[in-house]
């Protein structure tokens, strides 16, 4: 498997707690609500920014014969994504790379999915980034994407295919489940997945990550890795910094070094450690609320920088939520690609839909 995010880390310099149940209103003594508007993904049934989870629907499908499970996370058209209670993004008519099925009654027949039987590893690094080992627990060919289009007509759908079979599922080691998949139930059809916090225009958002072109970034993402994604267009970017502060109690850390020292990303994500998984934080570039939801998508263009040795140095290198204060840095030199080069752009997507803001809407 190529790995375009690890070579390209190889190359580096080196060297609120909010909790709300919104399908009944109930939040912790010590925590503020969180309104219901600051769920953009109005599907969702349940979101706790503390254990790091989203109760999401869960609709069966087929591929192959075999029973799939799968959420739907955005629409290209905006009265298909109202409707469904998604988010719009008109941007996703532009992804190309497309899963055409057929629907017959409610059930939709899905050409190809991923294998989940793999176990996912993830070793840190002497400091943290990149790590020492890496593999995806989730592998898809290249046939297979989440963007879908029914029966050949009609808006683009996200619909990441998350469990497979008719269980029971496993979602300790996730040998029938995507890494995030935290709880199944069938008869309720609802999925719980775990959540990543990040931040767009300044302000602090939760989202998911269901698939990656790069089989490293899939694995320290808990995704699914979907080779077939790297040819896809509608992109944004999405900005990753590997060297910032690190420190689990630190409310300044950051990165991607954060993320493999801090973050117990070597465990299998579980209900029960759910709160303790953090991930590195990134800044998106764009949001379905404010100035930037015309071009919002939820397939990032990863876009991966490293502070300067001086910055390093002089203990600079501060936690950052704006992504224009991100791209100032970068034009004073201050943060360049891994391999020392321009910030920008390292060659690989992920698929992290967009859950709620806790702070304000971005």
């Amino acid at each position: 498997m190529k790995n375009v995010f690890l070579a390209a880390a190889a190359t580096s310099l080196r060297g609120f707690a909010v909790a709300i149940l919104v399908t009944s209103g109930m939040a912790p003594a010590f925590a503020a609500p969180l309104p219901r508007e600051n769920i953009v993904l109005k599907s969702a049934l349940a979101v706790d920014p503390v254990r790091n989870t989203v109760v999401l629907p869960l609709h069966k499908g087929t591929s192959q014969g075999k029973a799939v499970w799968y959420i739907v996370t955005d629409s290209s058209d905006k009265s298909d994504a109202a409707k469904r209670g998604v988010i719009f993004s008109a941007v996703l008519a532009n992804v190309g790379v497309v899963q055409n099925v057929s629907q017959t009654g409610d059930s939709i027949a899905f050409p190809s999915a991923p294998d989940f039987s793999a176990r996912r590893i993830f070793v840190p690094g002497a400091t943290g980034f990149p790590p020492a080992d890496a593999k995806p627990g989730a592998v898809a060919d290249v046939s297979y994407s989440p963007f879908i289009r029914i029966n050949g007509a009609g808006p683009v759908l996200n619909a990441p295919i998350v469990a497979t079979g008719d269980g029971p599922f496993d979602v300790t080691s996730h040998t029938n489940t995507a890494p995030r998949v935290l709880a199944v139930d069938t008869a309720k059809k609802t999925v719980s997945l775990l959540l990543a916090h990040g931040f767009s225009g300044g302000h602090e958002v939760v989202y998911i990550s269901t698939e990656a072109s790069d089989p490293g970034a899939a694995t320290i993402e808990r995704a699914t890795y979907a080779p077939g994604l790297a040819k896809a267009g509608g992109k944004v970017p999405i900005l990753v910094i590997v060297n910032g502060q690190t420190g689990a109690e630190n409310p300044n850390a950051q990165g991607l070094d954060f993320a493999a020292l801090d973050g117990n990303t070597k465990l299998d994500a579980t209900s029960e450690n759910s709160a303790t998984l953090r991930a590195s934080r990134n800044i998106l570039s764009s949001f379905p609320t404010g100035s930037t939801a015309a071009a919002y998508s939820p397939l990032w263009d990863a876009n991966v920088g490293v502070w300067s040795r001086q910055v390093i140095a002089a203990h600079e290198n501060s936690l950052l939520k704006n992504q224009a204060n991100v791209y100032q840095l970068a034009a004073a030199g201050k943060i360049t690609a891994p391999d020392g080069k321009a910030f920008g752009p390292v060659g690989f997507v992920v698929n992290c839909p967009v859950v709620a803001y806790l702070d304000g809407a971005p």
